[in-house]
C-alpha cells in the first residue's frame, strides 16, 4: 500500500470530477479523503490519466528497506535548497532542488528556456516565471529538481538559440542528469518563454522520448508532426506583437482532434505572460501528473 495526502482533481470514466484529497492506493483502488472521510475509488470507474497518476505515485515511493544511493559528487554540491550555478560542458546553467531530497526516492525533471537576450551572464537566466515552481506552497506539494540552461553567446541573441547547439547541449546534460541524479525518466518535462518556447517545440520534436510533457509560451513551432504523442500545452496572448499568435494558432488547429494538446490564447498580456501561466493551479497540476511510457 502506498501512503501519502496530495490534493488532486479525479475524473471517472463518465466524464464527472471531484477535488479529493490522496490517501492511498492498493491493487484495485484509491483512497481519497472527500469532505473529511475516506472514500474508496475503484480503478474501474476512474479515468486512465487518474490510473496513470497512482501507478507513478506508487514507482515514486520507496520500497521497505530502500537505501539511499549517494549522489554523484558531479551535482552533489548543487542541491543547495538554492539556485546553484555550474556548466555542464559549455553550456552554463542553475540548478535548484530541495537541500534535503529524500535519495530513496525519484523526482520530476523540469528544464525551463528563457527568451532571446544578450546576457552571458550565469544566473541571470533564472526569471521568475521559472522560480514559481520553487515556492514553498508549490515545493512542498510537488517537490522537483528545476535546471535553467543559459543559451550563450553569440547564440542567445540571435532568438534561434535552442534548436542550436546549447540546446543540443541541453539535451546532453538532461541525460547526464538522468543517470547521476534521483530523477524520475517518466516525468522529465520541459518549457520555455518566446525563443525558450520554440526551444521547446523544438527539443521536443528532436527527442519525442525523452520529455513527458512540454509548455510552449508565446513561440512555437506550426510543425504538428513531431508533436502529436507529446502532451503539449501551448499559451500565447492575442495582442502580442512580439511574437504573433499565428503559429500557436496554426498549431492547434493541426491539433485540433488530439487528446494530448491544449491550446490557451489570453485576451491580452501582450509578450509577458509566463507569471500569469504558473500562476495558475491547473497548469501546475496538469504538468505534474505528465507521465511518459
Amino acid at each position: 500500500m502506498v501512503l501519502s495526502t496530495q490534493a488532486r482533481e479525479w475524473t471517472s470514466t463518465d466524464g464527472k470530477t471531484i477535488e479529493a484529497d490522496y490517501v492511498s492506493s492498493n491493487a484495485d483502488s484509491v483512497t481519497v479523503k472527500l469532505n473529511g472521510k475516506d472514500v474508496k475509488l475503484p480503478f474501474s470507474r476512474l479515468s486512465k490519466a487518474d490510473i496513470d497518476w497512482v501507478a507513478e505515485q506508487k514507482k515514486a515511493t520507496p520500497a521497505p528497506g530502500a537505501k539511499a544511493k549517494p549522489l554523484d559528487p558531479t551535482y552533489a554540491p548543487l542541491i543547495t535548497g538554492e539556485w546553484a550555478l555550474s556548466k555542464f560542458k559549455n553550456l552554463p546553467f542553475a540548478l535548484y532542488a530541495a537541500k534535503d531530497l529524500d535519495l530513496t526516492k525519484t523526482y520530476p525533471l523540469i528544464l525551463v528556456l528563457h527568451g532571446k537576450s544578450d546576457n552571458d551572464a550565469n544566473g541571470r537566466q533564472v526569471g521568475d516565471w521559472m522560480q514559481a515552481f520553487t515556492k514553498p506552497e508549490v515545493y512542498a506539494k510537488h517537490p522537483s529538481i528545476i535546471v535553467a540552461p543559459l543559451c550563450y553567446q553569440p547564440f542567445g541573441g540571435t532568438g534561434g538559440g535552442w534548436s542550436d547547439k546549447p540546446g543540443t547541449e541541453a539535451i546532453a546534460m538532461v541525460k547526464d542528469m538522468l543517470k547521476l541524479l534521483p530523477i524520475d525518466k517518466k516525468r522529465v518535462y520541459v518549457m520555455g518563454h518566446s525563443m525558450g518556447g520554440f526551444g521547446t517545440c523544438h527539443l521536443i520534436s528532436s527527442e519525442p522520448r525523452l520529455f513527458a510533457a512540454g509548455i510552449p509560451m508565446c513561440g512555437c513551432t506550426a510543425d504538428a508532426g513531431s508533436l502529436r504523442k507529446t502532451p503539449l500545452w501551448v499559451f500565447h496572448a492575442a495582442d502580442d506583437t512580439v511574437v504573433k499568435p499565428d503559429t500557436a494558432r496554426s498549431l492547434a488547429k493541426a491539433l485540433d482532434h488530439s487528446k494530448t494538446f491544449k491550446y490557451t490564447e489570453y485576451t491580452d498580456g501582450g509578450h509577458g505572460i509566463p507569471g500569469r501561466v504558473v500562476a495558475d493551479s491547473e497548469v501546475i497540476e496538469w504538468l505534474f501528473t505528465q507521465a511518459g511510457k
